[in-house]
């Protein structure tokens, strides 16, 4: 299988998986807003809520006696079975590149569920006709740690290599600030070159975003109210994405309010092709909400083979003010990068 180079990665995985088999992380069945199948996962530090009613969907990531991260519809809470997708909030995992009948997949029906190794919990989702993929995670905790754990898999059903990148798609809570990180290489180098990718509906003169040398910000409380139509079918002025190339692989998002911050970690594969002209990190803002996305290398999976995508999350709490300059942000953030360097790398 092309792309299938996350081997040291998640060799790792399934060694911490073993021994979560005796942890301190406990699994209970709840009813979240009407979701009846849903699996709270929680280390006394941290709460992670996925549900099985649709999906799969991580619906809830918080701090215990906290506040969710995520931005979940409260009219979509508790609803299954519409015949077009809906957004409701969250995690989800797509399918890249974006092809709309593809990758905007109706997930609103029952996942099967499995306990695997102690505490690890398996969501397998439907089979999926037009993609011929049939998307599966495993989500665990650490003992201690505000760290959720995710090995996202892509299972092709069919009788045909297909080629896809896995994407990390969390939908955030509005009013924080999401951050990605700009690679700085040789700049005597002739060909050498980083990519901002803009998407035709961003404007990049939007005073949501601050553009620095290493670090771009795209701050939610900037998002304009929504007035206007601005494409022949679907685009709204309050609509912007970009995305970058950054081989560091992180995504950030600090809420003020909450003095909460978020840190996704994932493996960047240096011999790997990833979609939307290189993108590993993307950036979706509208005035409801904000996605900080991450995208795998586009993996040409075997028939009956899957490609894994393993994915870190990090949530931390009573973090200070980020500061405004590019060096009180890399200052603040760096403490916390710190904390969440990958167990296991290539």
């Amino acid at each position: 299988m092309k792309g299938g180079r996350n081997v040291c990665f998640v060799a790792c995985m399934l060694s911490i998986l073993t021994s979560v088999a005796v942890s301190k992380v406990s699994v209970t069945k709840v009813n979240y807003h009407g979701w009846k199948n849903t699996y709270k996962l929680t280390n006394g530090a941290i709460e992670v809520y996925v549900t099985s009613d649709i999906g799969p969907r991580i619906i809830d990531i918080r701090a215990t006696g906290g506040n969710n991260i995520f931005y979940v519809r409260k009219e979509e809470l508790g609803k299954s079975g519409e015949k077009d997708f809906k957004l409701r909030g969250g995690w989800r995992l797509w399918l890249a590149p974006e092809v709309f009948e593809i990758t905007w997949f109706a997930d609103n029906v029952p996942c099967e569920v499995r306990r695997l190794n102690g505490n690890v919990m398996r969501f397998i989702g439907p089979k999926e006709q037009r993609s011929g993929i049939q998307k599966v995670i495993d989500v665990m905790l650490d003992e201690k740690l505000p760290w959720v754990r995710i090995l996202a898999r892509l299972r092709n059903v069919t009788n045909k290599p297909l080629t896809y990148s896995a994407w990390s798609m969390p939908v955030m809570r509005p009013g924080g600030k999401a951050i990605a990180p700009l690679d700085v290489g040789d700049v005597d180098a002739l060909a050498q070159v980083r990519r901002l990718i803009l998407w035709s509906y961003t404007n990049p003169s939007d005073t949501r975003f601050t553009f620095f040398n290493k670090l771009v910000i795209v701050d939610h409380a900037k998002v304009p109210k929504r007035e206007k139509l601005i494409g022949r079918k679907r685009r709204y002025n309050d609509e912007a994405k970009i995305g970058v190339d950054t081989k560091q692989g992180w995504v950030a998002y600090y809420h003020p309010q909450q003095k909460t911050l978020f840190i996704k970690r994932f493996p960047f594969n240096p011999n790997g092709r990833y979609p939307d002209g290189g993108c590993t990190v993307e950036i979706y803002s509208c005035n409801e909400f904000i996605e900080v996305e991450c995208l795998s290398e586009l993996a040409t999976i075997k028939p009956k083979g899957e490609f894994v995508f393993p994915i870190d999350m990090w949530l931390f709490t009573n973090v200070p003010d980020l500061g405004s300059t590019e060096h009180e942000i890399a200052t603040t953030l760096r403490v916390y990068l710190e904390k969440t360097e990958p167990k296991c790398k290539r």
